[in-house]
C-alpha cells in the first residue's frame, strides 16, 4: 500500500499530489502502508518501511547526482560514445527507462536533447520534483512523459536520433550490493522480465540507433547480437545500427 503523510509545513503540497496519484492522505503513519511519499524542506521523499534505507531524495543540485553531472564530460562517458554524442553533440534521445534519470539528465548535461519516459508513478513523482527544483542550464533540454515506455514507443511520433534502454537487470543474480536507488526500485516495480518487449518497440520505431545496457555475461536482449558493443567491468553498452 502506498500513502501520502502530510504535515503541517506541507500539507497543501502533500494534499495536491495525494489527489494527483490517488493515495491516502494520513498525518500519521499507518500499519499496512509498505510505502510513505512526504515532503521536506528539500523537497520530496520516499520511505520504504520493510527496507532499511532511509529515504530515497532524487537531487540534481546537490548531493551524488549533482556531483556525478558536474564531472561528467563525453569523451569520458562510455554511454555518450555508445549513444553516438561524441558525433553528434545535438542528439535528440529517448531514455526509455529512466528510474531516478541519472543516465537520461546525463546526457542532457553533455548536450543532447532528452525525453524521459517512466510507467511508475511514484518515481514519476519524484523525478518531476527533483527536475522542477533543478537549477542546471540542461534542464531545459529534458521532458518527462509518466506512461508506459512500450506503448510510448509505438505511438509516438517524434523524431528520435537514439532510444536508451536500461531494463532492470533479471533476477540480481549477482552477490554484490545493489545500490539503494536500485532497492527502491525493485522494490516498487517488482521483477521486471520486459527487456525483450522493450527492444522489439524500439526496433519497430524505426529509429536509426538503439543501446541497450546490460549486465557483462548476460544474453543479448532478443538473442539478437548487436552492431558493436562497449565493455566496462560490470556491464556493457549493445548498440544496434539500423
Amino acid at each position: 500500500m502506498y500513502a501520502i503523510l502530510s504535515t503541517s509545513n506541507f500539507h497543501n503540497q502533500a494534499q495536491a499530489l495525494a489527489q494527483k496519484l490517488s493515495l491516502p492522505l494520513h498525518t500519521e503513519k499507518v500499519k499496512d502502508a509498505t510505502f510513505y511519499l512526504y515532503y521536506s524542506d528539500d523537497g520530496l521523499n520516499l520511505i520504504a518501511t520493510h527496507l532499511n534505507l532511509g529515504p530515497l531524495h532524487l537531487d540534481f543540485n546537490h548531493g551524488a547526482l549533482h556531483q556525478r553531472l558536474q564531472r561528467a564530460a563525453i569523451s569520458k562517458e562510455p554511454l555518450a560514445r555508445a549513444v553516438g554524442l561524441h558525433k553528434n553533440p545535438n542528439l535528440y534521445l529517448c531514455d526509455a527507462t529512466a528510474g531516478i534519470g541519472r543516465e537520461g539528465c546525463l546526457l542532457a548535461s553533455l548536450g543532447a536533447r532528452v525525453t524521459l519516459v517512466e510507467r511508475s508513478p511514484i518515481m514519476v513523482a519524484l523525478l518531476q520534483d527533483a527536475l522542477n527544483r533543478c537549477n542546471a542550464v540542461w534542464r531545459d533540454r529534458v521532458d518527462l512523459i509518466a506512461t508506459d515506455s512500450c506503448d510510448f514507443l509505438a505511438t509516438t511520433k517524434e523524431p528520435f536520433d537514439v532510444i536508451y534502454l536500461d531494463p532492470m537487470f533479471e533476477a540480481h543474480s549477482h552477490k554484490a550490493q545493489v545500490k539503494k536507488e536500485m532497492q527502491y526500485l525493485q522494490a516498487l516495480m517488482g521483477p521486471q522480465e520486459d527487456g525483450d518487449a522493450l527492444l522489439t518497440a524500439a526496433f519497430n520505431s524505426k529509429v536509426k540507433r538503439i543501446v541497450v545496457k546490460r549486465p557483462l555475461k548476460a544474453r543479448c536482449l532478443l538473442d539478437k547480437k548487436p552492431s558493436f558493443a562497449l565493455t566496462l567491468a560490470a556491464y556493457r553498452f549493445d548498440v544496434y545500427l539500423r
